[in-house]
């Protein structure tokens, strides 16, 4: 028998895809924002618990996507890689788990990434955050 429904959603980080109308003037295309949080819990944003204030992720929430139904990895690089590439872990290379800094190793190299997809389509990527 599987986890509870509490259990499954802790282990989902949430996904906030926003496409923002254009502040700076007419655009040709939406800007996207990607948002992988760690750890994040469901009810740890105010659209699922009144009792949080999240006020900066309730605008790009009310002005984009929430993409919340999907599966999450337990640990944070084999999560990444999904979110990137769209694969499963087993077919990134990033299966076995966390990779421990100053390894030589990684993400197959052979695998297209959003961040590709997006540059082929002339947007401009940016990625902040960590990885290990």
């Amino acid at each position: 028998m599987g986890s509870s429904k509490k259990e499954r959603q802790k282990m989902i980080p949430i996904l906030l895809l926003s496409f923002l109308g254009g502040t700076l003037g007419q655009q040709d295309k939406p800007n996207i924002i990607l948002i992988v949080a760690d750890d994040l819990g469901f009810n740890d944003v105010s659209w699922h618990n009144e009792l949080v204030l999240t006020p900066n992720l309730d605008y790009l929430a009310r002005s984009g996507i929430i993409l919340e139904q999907h599966y999450s990895q337990p640990l944070c690089s084999p999560t990444r890689g999904a979110v990137l590439t769209g694969r499963y872990p087993i077919n990134t290379g990033l299966h076995p788990g966390a990779i421990p800094p100053l390894t030589p190793a990684g993400m197959h190299t052979d695998v297209s990434t959003l961040g590709e997809k997006l540059r082929s389509a002339n947007y401009s990527t940016h990625a902040i955050g960590k990885w290990h």
